[in-house]
């Protein structure tokens, strides 16, 4: 049984995703951003990262392979072990241990679980179908304006008649008798 599919479906609609025994995969809203040096619009996403101290079942992994699959939760119980097991055996072979469409875990030197996520999927729902998009450079032109002598002495004038307005200001209070 393939649990990062499972886990994938999840991540488009919650937040914390827990794998029973395991970890869990959390995602945070990054905003639309724009790399200046190649002049790239990235749409806003859902970045996923790892948390292996987060290990106690929630039930909504279960929960919704029981009713995807329509099978008994104690079942999905069972299939959900078997394949952490699978991975755990993985990673202690020193292996990597690739989740399609999420990211590849693996063992550090300090035998610490290290996640690195999958660029290329996005799981904001709010951002499907928007893509990066390259814009050209824009390049201006700033031509000086020549303006003739004469009306430089007539925008001067018109500056120096022009008298400040000056607006009251009450102190906001009303009176009363």
């Amino acid at each position: 049984m393939k649990l990062e599919k499972y886990i994938a479906q999840l991540l488009y609609r919650y937040q914390c995703v827990t794998v029973p025994e395991f970890g869990s995969f959390l995602t945070d809203i990054r905003s639309a951003r724009l790399q200046p040096n190649t002049y790239t619009f990235y749409p806003p996403k859902k970045v996923v990262s790892f948390n292996a101290l987060l290990k106690k079942n929630d039930g909504l992994l279960i929960h919704h392979i029981s009713q995807t699959e329509r099978i008994p939760y104690n079942d999905a119980v069972s299939l959900v072990h078997q394949e952490v097991s699978l991975w755990k055996k993985v990673l202690e072979s020193k292996e990597v241990l690739e989740l399609k469409n999420i990211g590849e875990i693996r063992l550090n030197t300090e035998n610490n679980l290290v996640f690195t996520a999958v660029e290329t999927t996005n799981y904001l729902t709010e951002s499907f179908g928007l893509s990066p998009v390259i814009s050209p450079v824009i390049r201006r032109n700033y031509v000086p304006e020549i303006v003739p002598e004469i009306q430089r002495e007539e925008a001067v004038f018109e500056e120096e008649i022009k008298e400040p307005v000056v607006i009251p200001i009450g102190s906001g209070r009303k009176k009363y008798p």
